[in-house]
């Protein structure tokens, strides 16, 4: 009767977890950008993270010069790259992905900039205003990064938002009753605010009146 209890208590954290993984596929989508958010090739999101950490780390804390930084990292970049494609195989390491490689359309290169265009493309549907909530809420959203703007650097803000990418769908999965719990009461209050809105503000301005 226990392994019969503790099957069943393993088949529901199965579909659960199956259901928090499809979640987030939903958010993150597919690709090479969403394997490293969810942490697939624990190596390459830990080397992002890490790169990351220390671009910020020397641009914002020790206050390094953009374009002589990103001068140096091109060209240390560059030497690298040349030296792995022709002595890389004497040392038994794999060849780096080849130009014609990365114009594919599962390589990195070309989801990161889908990623962009879905977004630009998202912010234009939103701007036509047929959902008046959609709206509301991203002028809501837009908003506070504003404020957070006036306070915080754009380094910083981007640096903050590839840390809770690489990290709040891990959390997620690691603990979905409890963060879909406060998401649920958060989205209801939200309403509640919007519905408010919508009754006291945006009813009572006068619409024209169609001529016959």
């Amino acid at each position: 009767m226990f392994y019969g209890i503790a099957g069943l208590l393993n088949i529901k954290d199965s579909k659960s977890q199956q259901k928090a993984m499809s979640l987030v596929n939903q958010i993150v989508g597919e690709g090479a950008v969403a394997d490293l958010c969810v942490w697939k090739n624990k190596i390459k999101s830990g080397i992002t993270l890490v790169m990351a950490t220390l671009i910020w780390f020397l641009l914002e804390i020790m206050e390094t010069r953009f374009l002589p930084f990103l001068c140096s990292i091109l060209l240390l970049l560059m030497l690298l790259l040349f030296l792995w494609v022709k002595f890389g195989q004497l040392f038994f390491i794999r060849r780096p992905l080849t130009p014609q490689e990365i114009r594919q359309e599962d390589s990195p290169v070309r989801a990161l900039f889908s990623k962009i265009e879905s977004l630009l493309l998202m912010l234009y549907e939103i701007a036509y205003g047929e959902d008046i909530k959609t709206f509301l809420s991203a002028i809501l959203y837009v908003a506070i990064v504003d404020t957070v703007g006036s306070y915080i650097n754009l380094l910083t803000i981007l640096y903050i938002c590839l840390v809770c990418a690489m990290t709040i769908p891990v959390l997620y999965l690691q603990f979905q009753e409890v963060i879909d719990n406060f998401i649920r009461e958060v989205s209801e209050e939200k309403n509640k605010l919007l519905e408010v809105l919508k009754s006291n503000v945006l009813n009572k301005i006068p619409r024209a009146t169609k001529e016959e």
